[in-house]
């Protein structure tokens, strides 16, 4: 009986850190929901890219994955006024890899646009908030409601576990089956 109270203490212990680290590691974001939302939209009636960013949490930590035809469009980080006004002449970062992934290492504003010509001034581009560590759970976006469409889908984004909490995770599932046989 001893030998199965510990074999159910460490199941415990090992679901409760699993739990902790699902809620503490950040998370893989696919820009739009779904692969090549990342382009000029092809009509002002589809939903747009800051709609699907409104509805979504972003939290420090979080990865923003954009996978678009590097051959014919980018993505480039930007200063508000030139979200604004569609400036690619100063970027922070520029990315054409087709397969783009941002960290987001700070709460508030990240403002993206696309970094060929004229394809920002046809609505592609994106502003992300992302959540400060004490932010309750009420908070809206201030995302404003423009003419910048891409093709969303509900579906949200994906999560992934990685490095130390997949080893969690699986000394979760093996014991498991032994907690059960020793109760």
């Amino acid at each position: 009986k001893n030998i199965s109270e510990l074999a159910m203490s460490s199941l415990m212990l090992c679901c409760l850190l699993l739990l902790f680290g699902l809620s503490c590691e950040g998370r893989e974001i696919l820009v739009g929901g779904k692969a090549n939302t990342w382009k000029v939209p092809e009509s002002t009636e589809e939903e747009t890219l800051n709609h699907w960013s409104e509805r979504t949490r972003f939290k420090i930590g979080d990865s923003l994955l954009w996978r678009y035809n590097a051959e014919n469009d980018s993505v480039i980080q930007v200063r508000q006024k030139d979200y604004e006004r569609c400036d690619r002449s100063e970027p922070i970062r520029g990315y054409k890899d087709g397969h783009t992934k941002i960290e987001l290492k700070r709460s508030g504003p990240f403002y993206f646009i696309s970094g060929e010509e004229g394809h920002c001034q046809r609505g592609e581009k994106l502003l992300v908030v992302v959540l400060s560590p004490n932010h309750n759970r009420s908070y809206v976006t201030a995302a404003p409601a423009s003419p910048i469409n891409a093709q969303i889908t509900a579906k949200g984004s994906g999560h992934r576990v990685s490095g130390a909490w997949s080893s969690v995770a699986t000394a979760c599932l093996l014991l498991v089956p032994l907690g059960g046989l020793l109760v």
